[in-house]
């Protein structure tokens, strides 16, 4: 197939801990294809380095001398923190399909129309949009006066907190004049119950402790859930709402976040009564679904407990699309398009949304449409089906111990028995062969694997049905860790 040309400019947005960071040329974070363990007892204490002593939003760089160098292309996993497959299949996803010329943000000598956006994912996701506003503004007039193509716009392509960082981009800084598209995976536009987690409960994993250092980012507190979620007595609030004090989370900052969220949804209402905006770009959300995800938090006796229950006020229905172990259904559609089911759902992970063959097939397509000038840049209309989209639920720990089973459990939902459930487990930091198993039925609905014996490493889980029926589910991913 011959490629097709691309007039656009294409911009890749990593999520949070998507970008290696670097300090006086070494790499300080740069998990991708090893387990994280092999990392961690590599660099050791030096990521503490990683801490923030505050975050002034109008200084492009700080004074630690931190800079985000490139996107981490492979697999970068840290157990119960993130784990994310990699960008490299979308990113040759465009230079595969397209006639791209690729370009590097930090040097502007030639024309380019695709860019991987690395950036320090731990500050205000404020100086960040900044940042990405100069770039596109600079490297988009260059491609047009190079180009000829007056209409030439940008294309983003953003996964998980990348979303977040283009809203503030398209919304508060009016980006939205030169961008036709965003194309979302797994963003919370209204926040994840895990950054909860993180704050009040901190991130400790056998000897390695990161909850000082993630308590310092500003941007996790911006991933903080700005609908009510946290119930206290018998009525929920907004984190920043509480009417008590949180343990270890700062009002300030809680309240700063939700601001963050503020400006942009008080943008997005002042530029509905603007009709060339209403004619500009579209948002097309893809939502993975059907996997278990944490949906609210209690407070008791100054301890925050996490949960998997819907809080008040979501519509029972949300529980069928759960999410994906990540983001909540229910934060992954900006709030102005709740009503406009644009949004494209996939049975998928978190981490693998962005990797998911259809989602890449179905991107490829999208693309190449918006070269033809439709008028419309719209994902498929929801169905009264949608939410009985046949799927597996995936559960297992991130992190296992070299002696004991790889325990994974696996539940098919919105569909009958489909013959046998199959596992594919792939080595990824160590080498050597796949390994292929087959799950044991519990009951009806429910599958049970166990594997002893995996050598310590970093492991990619593939998991689908062996029959090839229509009603068939897609296959899901995951990934974790086995450690000495």
């Amino acid at each position: 197939m011959p490629k097709t040309k691309m007039r656009d400019v294409v911009v890749i947005l990593p999520g949070i801990t998507g970008s290696v960071l670097q300090k006086d040329g070494k790499d300080l974070w740069a998990v991708s294809g090893q387990a994280a363990w092999q990392v961690f007892s590599t660099l050791g204490k030096s990521l503490q380095q990683l801490k923030l002593d505050g975050d002034d939003p109008n200084l492009e760089d700080l004074k630690d001398g931190i800079k985000a160098t490139r996107v981490v292309a492979d697999v970068h996993f840290v157990p119960g923190l993130v784990k994310v497959d990699g960008y490299t299949a979308i990113s040759r996803l465009i230079t595969d399909n397209f006639q791209v010329e690729q370009g590097d943000i930090y040097h502007s000598d030639k024309p380019a129309n695709f860019f991987e956006f690395p950036y320090d994912w731990r500050r205000d996701n404020r100086v960040t949009a900044k940042r990405l506003k100069r770039v596109v503004d600079e490297r988009l007039m260059q491609w047009r006066k190079h180009t000829g193509n007056e209409n030439a716009k940008v294309i983003l392509l953003a996964h998980s907190m990348g979303g977040l960082v283009s809203r503030y981009y398209l919304e508060v800084l009016e980006g939205w004049r030169d961008c036709k598209a965003l194309i979302t995976f797994g963003t919370p536009y209204r926040g994840s119950i895990n950054a909860v987690n993180f704050l009040t409960n901190g991130y400790k994993k056998l000897f390695f402790d990161l909850t000082e250092v993630l308590r310092s980012f500003p941007s996790i507190y911006q991933l903080l859930p700005i609908y009510e979620m946290l119930k206290v007595g018998d009525k929920y609030y907004r984190i920043a709402e509480a009417p008590v004090e949180l343990p270890n989370i700062v009002r300030a900052r809680a309240e700063d976040a939700l601001k963050f969220h503020r400006e942009i949804e008080d943008a997005v209402n002042r530029h509905q009564e603007d009709v060339a905006y209403l004619k500009s770009y579209k948002i097309i959300p893809v939502v993975g679904t059907k996997q278990t995800t944490l949906q609210s938090a209690s407070i008791v006796d100054n301890q925050i407990f996490i949960s998997s229950d819907l809080p008040d006020g979501i519509p029972a229905l949300a529980s069928q699309f759960s999410g994906d172990g990540t983001v909540p259904y229910v934060s992954a559609i900006p709030i102005e398009l709740s009503n406009d089911y644009r949004e494209t759902y996939i049975p998928e992970q978190h981490g693998s949304i962005q990797n998911n063959t259809k989602i890449l097939t179905q991107l490829r397509d999208r693309l190449t449409a918006m070269q033809i000038d439709f008028k419309n840049v719209r994902g498929p209309e929801v169905s009264s089906s949608a939410a009985k989209q046949p799927a597996i639920n995936l559960r297992l720990d991130d992190l296992y111990l070299a002696n004991e089973a790889v325990e994974v459990h696996a539940k098919l939902v919105d569909c009958e028995n489909l013959g046998k459930l199959e596992a594919k487990i792939t080595p990824i930091s160590s080498g050597g062969s796949s390994l292929n198993a087959e799950f044991n039925q519990q009951d009806q609905d429910s599958w049970r694997l166990s594997l002893d014996s995996l050598s310590a490493g970093l492991y990619r889980l593939t998991v689908e049905a062996s029959s090839a029926k229509p009603q068939t589910p897609y296959p899901v991913h995951a990934l974790f860790e086995v450690v000495k």
